[in-house]
């Protein structure tokens, strides 16, 4: 059998209709696996003005559920004589089976009653009415309204539900919109109302009617359509697949079009024309063969009209408007240069507490200079390019465009038009590029800054957001975070990780919250440490795929400061733990962890020449071996040689525990012994906690060892 639900209302909005469609797909897909209702293949379908599910292969009954049931003990069930006491013929009356049919089950208590009760399955239909009933509250939607006298909200008003299996109506209602077999074709090209007499003739039917709703065929659709026409012209489309996405739900039967505006409005730079074309009309942009943006656009209909250039001509004219408009703002802004702008900066507040943004800019330059400062002493060669004057002149700028016209229109070209701005009052190229990467990445999908002094302001900028928030409390909670600092903080293990940079992440955040000019109330230590967590706790989400979290932590504990390091010794990490001699040394790590904790204090260092037995000093020799092996990895940049060096270390480890008793009563042979093994955990830190891998002892391990501590 084939099921067909749909809900019939005004125009959705196209944004959310991908988002509704998955979850109507998952409350009937969980609904129907949930009751064990067999079917064969689901698809959620919609367009602008319907939300639509088809169930193939539909059973018609959920499957019987047998259930075995214990009653009283035999004894308990029948007299000696063999009659049923009051216990046996109420429990086969629960049961609904006569008395003398009722089962012997063996437990380990004894013989007791026992019946099998057969619950039947559920039709089909009966299922179905009750989960398409409930679909309607379980779509989400940011906002939602109410229509008429009714009390029920959805996000815009409902006019019609169809509820099908096969020819058959399935009842189920939302307010007073009853379910039916009538849908509704295209609201011009055929609005009258259609009778399904079977579910399976809803697509071809629509079709007919001039909606297309499956919204694969109107992708497919809408690409070659404007693909056809773009090459008719000797064109192409600038590729933009999230506006494709979004005009993919805007039209039940795309009709695409080029049209044309004046070649004046192109002195205008490319990323406005774009913007300005996509933001305000849904349209597409086009570029000749050799990438140079095209006086022409794209766009996808809604219905068919007996003239299309009367089509194309007004959506021209609106346009035309916009261009003009945008190009007033830019010629505008290009009179004042972006220097002039920043004492506009002072009027406009960043965080309440946390001063204006010229302030702000002022803190980057500092905070630059510092990060500049930091990179230089973890590792000489790291800054080739940036200048310290670049990097300056760039954080001091990079706010100054969102005082601009242009980007009060387009707020999404901040520090693009900043950079046009920096080349038309002649910066250097360096600060200009710098002005537009420093907000980069944006997103998980966009691209880390490539130049030096865009990376350097970039993490200025995140770190500063990072620390102003952190010292106003404003972290982010379990479900919010309206600041975006999750994503700063990736930002943050990005840029370094794509630079390949080594930053010591504790100075860095320190050095930011001194910059914030932190309210006298806050603990600076405490909050240092608070954010260098937030921001490694970030590295599980950075990093998922690669290895378990255990594996992660475990290296993130001594890495954090060497992005593309921790992600490389993870991956070294996840393989060495299928190795035998792993798991008895990670359990060797946290037992050494163990006793240096039951200890505590320890001297700084201990004559280990005076260790006298034999273990103890097979693995003190052990131990100056491997470190030797480990700085000369280290120094090669052999990370998993170091590894391998320090799980050779297993066998005389393993021989330690075995043969020596740690905690002694002679304190000084105690001390030593405590003091070698301090020096085995600092060895294996160089590389990763391995205390933190998650492992079970095995029986017989060594490295659990026979004498107790």
């Amino acid at each position: 059998m084939r099921y067909l639900f749909e809900i019939g209302t005004e125009e959705l909005p196209a944004r959310e209709l991908p988002a509704a469609l998955t979850a109507l797909d998952q409350h009937f897909r969980g609904a129907l696996q949930q009751h064990g209702l067999h079917f064969e293949g689901l698809r959620a379908l919609g367009a602008p003005r319907r939300l639509a599910l088809v169930i193939e292969g539909v059973a018609t009954h959920t499957p019987d559920v047998h259930e075995r049931r214990l009653g009283p003990s035999l004894q308990a069930g029948f007299r000696p004589d063999g009659t049923p006491t009051p216990a046996a013929e109420g429990f086969a009356k629960k049961a609904g089976v006569p008395v003398e049919q009722l089962d012997r089950e063996e437990t380990p208590k004894g013989v007791y009653l026992a019946a099998t009760l057969r619950h039947p399955g559920r039709a089909a239909a009966v299922l179905l009415a009750d989960v398409a009933g409930r679909a309607f509250t379980a779509l989400p939607w940011k906002r939602t309204m109410r229509w008429g006298w009714g009390r029920l909200a959805f996000a815009r008003p409902i006019h019609w539900i169809v509820s099908l299996l096969d020819e058959t109506v399935v009842p189920c209602s939302f307010g007073d919109v009853q379910a039916g077999r009538y849908t509704c074709g295209h609201r011009f090209l055929a609005p009258a109302a259609l009778q399904l007499d079977h579910a399976a003739a809803y697509e071809t039917a629509l079709e007919a009617a001039f909606v297309l709703v499956d919204p694969d065929r109107r992708r497919e659709r809408i690409s070659a359509g404007l693909r056809d026409l773009a090459q008719g012209m000797d064109m192409r489309l600038v590729q933009d697949d999230d506006l494709l996405d979004e005009v993919v739900h805007l039209a039940e039967w795309p009709h695409p079009l080029i049209g044309t505006f004046p070649d004046r409005l192109l002195d205008v730079p490319r990323e406005v024309l774009i913007t300005s074309m996509r933001s305000h009309q849904r349209y597409f942009a086009l570029e000749s063969a050799s990438g140079d943006l095209q006086a022409a656009f794209a766009f996808v209909a809604g219905t068919l009209t007996r003239d299309d250039e009367v089509v194309i001509r007004g959506n021209a004219r609106v346009l035309v408007a916009r261009l003009e408009d945008a190009r007033f703002f830019y010629r505008e802004d290009l009179r004042h240069t972006l220097e002039s702008r920043l004492a506009s900066l002072d009027r406009v507040v960043f965080l309440e507490g946390m001063g204006s943004l010229r302030q702000r800019s002022e803190r980057l330059v500092r905070l630059s200079e510092r990060l500049m400062a930091l990179l230089t002493a973890s590792g000489g060669a790291q800054l080739q390019d940036a200048t310290p004057a670049h990097v300056r002149r760039a954080a001091m700028l990079c706010k100054a465009d969102l005082v601009t016209g242009m980007v009060g229109e387009f707020p999404e070209l901040q520090g693009t038009m900043g950079r046009y701005y920096a080349q038309h009052d002649q910066e250097a190229v360096e600060v200009a590029v710098a002005i537009e990467e420093h907000y980069r990445p944006r997103s998980a999908q966009d691209g880390c800054p490539q130049t030096e002094a865009g990376r350097v302001v970039a993490l200025a900028d995140k770190l500063d957001l990072l620390a102003s928030c952190f010292a106003l409390r404003l972290q982010p909670s379990a479900s919010a975070d309206p600041y975006g600092l999750r994503r700063a903080a990736l930002g943050v293990l990005r840029i370094l990780e794509d630079a390949g940079w080594a930053l010591p992440l504790a100075k860095a955040v320190d050095a930011a919250i001194q910059e914030t000019g932190i309210v006298p109330d806050v603990d600076r230590p405490a909050m240092s440490g608070s954010l260098v967590t937030f921001i490694g706790a970030r590295l599980r989400a950075f990093l998922e795929g690669e290895a378990a979290a255990d594996i992660i932590d475990a290296v993130a504990a001594v890495t954090l400061d060497h992005i593309a390091a921790t992600r490389r010794r993870v991956r070294i990490l996840h393989s060495l733990r299928e190795e035998a001699d792993f798991e008895p040394l990670a359990l060797a790590a946290k037992r050494v962890n163990n006793l240096l904790q039951k200890e505590g204090h320890l001297p700084e260092e201990a004559d280990l020449e005076a260790l006298t037995e034999d273990a103890e000093r097979a693995l003190y020799d052990a131990l100056l071996n491997a470190a030797r092996a480990c700085d000369s990895a280290f120094a090669r940049g052999a990370d998993e040689l170091a590894a391998r060096h320090l799980i050779a270390l297993k066998a005389p480890v393993d021989r330690f525990f075995d043969e020596v008793l740690v905690l002694c009563e002679d304190a000084s042979v105690r001390t030593r012994r405590l003091v070698l093994l301090r020096r085995l955990r600092a060895l294996f830190l160089r590389f990763a906690d391995i205390s933190l891998v998650h492992v079970a002892p095995r029986t017989g391990n060594t490295a659990t060892a026979r004498r107790s501590d």
